[in-house]
């Protein structure tokens, strides 16, 4: 089997359609934000938070990338994704706000 069949056989498993841009976009986002570090530094294990924000954001846009290659509608994909998102971040504010008057009624109380 030459390299030659090797790349035909790629071709039709979709390796060239479907892995090779996603890992192309992740490698090269995850890159650059190690590069320019845009949230700060990454190394060391106080700051494993750091690496996973660059490891899942390089992954969303690969995956935006794929999203195009199957040629589903992105505004579809983005209208769903974002709607429950902003409803989960709704309540995720709603909950820090009610902890937040919480403390301070228990604060004041013990005084």
């Amino acid at each position: 089997m030459g390299i030659a069949d090797v790349v035909v056989k790629m071709v039709e498993v979709g390796f060239f359609q479907f892995f090779a841009p996603f890992a192309l976009v992740f490698l090269l986002t995850y890159g650059v934000l190690l590069k320019f570090k845009p949230f700060g530094e990454w190394k060391g294990a106080e700051n494993r938070g750091v690496s996973m924000i660059y490891a899942i954001t390089a992954f969303l846009m690969g995956t935006f990338v794929l999203l195009f290659g199957l040629n589903t509608y992105i505004e579809t994909f983005l209208a769903w994704v974002l709607g429950r998102m902003g409803i989960i971040i709704i309540l995720l504010f709603a909950a820090i706000i009610i902890a937040a008057f919480g403390m301070q009624g228990s604060k004041m109380g013990g005084e």
